[in-house]
């Protein structure tokens, strides 16, 4: 039998119904739906309701030789059955399979054939229930996603050359200048030109402590403008915005299925089909063998038939994750799957690329040291020189800490060439300088003592050099992030070992290291290289790894897990990893680990719950002690409502 979700006509139909529900952007359309969907349940339960009641009250009058309550239950047998019956039909003739509203149907049927029209009823009343309860469970999951989305403004206040025009944020361009008044939130990603404000990025990074932004700063649609009057330069459409982004990232990600889900749907392939042979058996073996009453086994048939729906078992693993993964979108972790959220949990290494990831990227000049006649601050000119035509993190900071000491002045440099992996070099004044890795020179054993002694305390050292002679050292220090000590120290109580990826020397490595109680380290490592280590760690297991989701993106991509940091506004960062903090927050990662941990036990207190209560009825009903209303009543209803409360409790805890 395939093991695909589509080879389960149960399954796919529900699959249908999630979509419908995704399509729906409004939570008054969607509402409107359900009602829709509903009038058939609501008259089965009127007419079922009248039936009790003239059943308790006038118990034997009767229209035309019929008793007036049996006429209720056949009506709410007609109404709620006519179209489960017509939705089994379509499905036989056109997918040729019998679904679960055609067992209910057959059950139905057998029931009024053998007198028993009050469970009938009943039976059609509470499948249908619980129908409109998994509508309503799929609804509420996404309901937080969809208020996510429209926190988007439906009008933006556009400053055009004749004036300024409200404009749906659909109908401005890119490059369109919009007006954002104190308390209102800004309609579409872009950067401010002119103003100053705290801006409320919580609907975006789930960080509840406004920035203080400016011009030439990025904000995101959605965002909230606290205090200041700003004019944002558009920069993405509406349908492209980093909030628009993350909800359809989100909706597409119910596609990749953890495996449980895979499991709960194969098993329900083989469930169903096996409980209806065993309701056959139950149904004719003791009528055709052991001349027992027909009636009396074909309602316990009935009964087995009833029981092998498996609505809340389908159910409940992928309205768990989806609440998961709603809720994590609203603290500002972007989940793309299911199968991620269980991949987490069972992850052995994480690996952290250092500058950015575990370190701000933020470098600073901490010493120079000379090596020659050079002062430090020639050392400085010379080396800011050469870097100003440099893109290198570490080309920055020399050049500012030159301009410290030696103002605007810089060098000509001539035939500047890139040294890939190791440094960089260009001619000044007809001598050809060098500056980066030290294995770039021959070193003398006091230059050597010197680097030593500086990467011991966590510098990361360039050398300027004039030819292959070494003039000076530079020393540089990147900040940690706040609390990156806690998290490793977390990470160590889920047994998860962390490794660090960095092209610093094995020193500055090693120190970094030890300050933060990380596990192991590569060191010296290229950005080409990093794929080859992913792929010898996952020799050893599960490998998470966490980088800034650009220069990582096709180690992230080769991970078991990929999870980009610092997301927000970056459409690759979203779209090559697998998971993305929207914010340079390494405790998100720990806030990761245990949504997932929770996730994952809800969905086997689910998947425990659902089998062990079916198959408790399946045994009671051998005993006579089950009935057909009870089987839906507890089996079916009961416990859809268990599980689906379940699953949306996670979105409180």
């Amino acid at each position: 039998m395939n093991e695909s979700i589509d080879d389960c006509p149960y399954c796919q139909k529900r699959v249908k119904k999630l979509e419908e529900h995704i399509e729906l952007k409004h939570e008054e359309l969607a509402l409107k739906k359900f009602f829709l969907e509903s009038k058939n349940t609501i008259l089965t339960g009127l007419f079922l309701l009248a039936a009790l009641i003239l059943f308790l009250t006038e118990p034997e009058t009767q229209i035309y030789g019929l008793h007036i309550s049996r006429v209720f239950m056949g009506l709410g047998v007609f109404v709620g059955g006519l179209p489960l019956a017509w939705s089994s039909l379509k499905e036989l003739i056109y997918e040729h399979n019998i679904d679960v509203d055609g067992l209910v149907v057959v059950a139905a049927i057998g029931a009024v054939t053998i007198g028993y029209w009050g469970e009938a009823a009943a039976l059609i009343f509470l499948f249908s229930v619980a129908e409109r309860l998994e509508d309503y469970s799929v609804f509420r999951s996404r309901k937080s996603l969809k208020e996510l989305l429209e926190l988007s403004p439906t009008k933006a206040r556009v400053q055009l050359e004749d004036g300024k025009k409200m404009m749906t944020p659909e109908e401005v361009l890119v490059g369109n200048k919009v007006i954002i008044k104190p308390g209102e939130r800004i309609p579409l990603d872009g950067v401010i030109r002119e103003g100053d404000s705290s801006i409320d990025e919580s609907a975006i990074t789930g960080e509840s402590v406004p920035k203080e932004k400016g011009p030439g700063d990025e904000v995101y649609a959605g965002t909230l403008s606290i205090d200041g009057l700003l004019k944002v330069e558009v920069t993405k459409e509406s349908r492209n915005s980093t909030l628009a982004k993350i909800v359809k990232l989100v909706e597409e990600a119910e596609g990749k299925k953890a495996e449980t889900e895979k499991f709960v749907n194969r098993f329900a392939n083989y469930y169903t089909p096996a409980i209806l042979l065993l309701a056959l058996g139950v149904s004719t073996i003791p009528w055709l063998f052991f001349d027992q009453s027909f009636t009396f086994w074909l309602y316990r048939g009935l009964i087995l038939l009833v029981l092998s729906c498996p609505c809340a078992f389908v159910v409940s693993t992928p309205v768990s994750m989806v609440s998961s993964m709603t809720k994590a979108a609203k603290k500002g972790v972007l989940i793309k799957g299911s199968i991620f959220i269980e991949k987490i949990k069972k992850t052995d290494i994480i690996v952290f690329d250092k500058t950015g990831t575990l370190t701000t990227g933020d470098f600073s000049v901490t010493e120079i040291v000379s090596l020659s006649e050079l002062e430090p601050k020639e050392i400085a000119l010379f080396s800011s020189s050469l870097e100003s035509s440099s893109d290198h993190p570490l080309a920055l900071p020399i050049i500012e800490h030159s301009k410290e000491l030696n103002g605007d002045n810089i060098y000509e440099v001539k035939e500047f060439k890139s040294l890939t992996g190791v440094g960089i070099e260009g001619v000044i004044d007809g001598d050809k300088y060098r500056i980066g890795n030290p294995d770039m020179f021959q070193l003398e054993s006091e230059a050597k003592k010197e680097i030593s002694s500086m990467t011991s305390k966590g510098e990361t050292v360039v050398v300027l050099g004039r030819g292959e002679k070494p003039l000076g050292l530079i020393g540089l220090e990147d900040t940690l992030r706040e609390g990156v000590k806690e998290v490793m120290a977390s990470l160590e109580k889920y047994g998860i070992d962390s490794v660090m990826l960095t092209g610093d020397n094995e020193r500055t490595a090693a120190a970094v290291a030890e300050e933060l109680g990380i596990d192991r380290y590569i060191a010296g490592i290229l950005p080409d290289e990093k794929l080859d280590e992913i792929k010898k760690l996952q020799e050893e297991g599960l490998v998470t790894m966490i980088g800034d989701g650009v220069n990582d993106a096709p180690a992230l991509v080769k991970s078991d897990v990929g999870i980009a940091m610092g997301a927000a506004g970056s459409d690759t960062a979203m779209e090559s990893a697998d998971m993305a903090l929207m914010e340079d927050d390494l405790s998100k990662l720990i806030y990761l680990l245990e949504i997932s941990e929770k996730t994952m036990k809800v969905v086997k207190e689910n998947i425990v719950a659902s089998i062990s209560v079916k198959f408790a009825l399946a045994i009671l009903t051998f005993f006579g002690f089950v009935t057909l209303w009870i089987a839906v009543g507890i089996g079916d209803v009961g416990m859809a409502l268990l599980v689906t409360f379940n699953a949306l409790l996670l979105e409180k805890r």
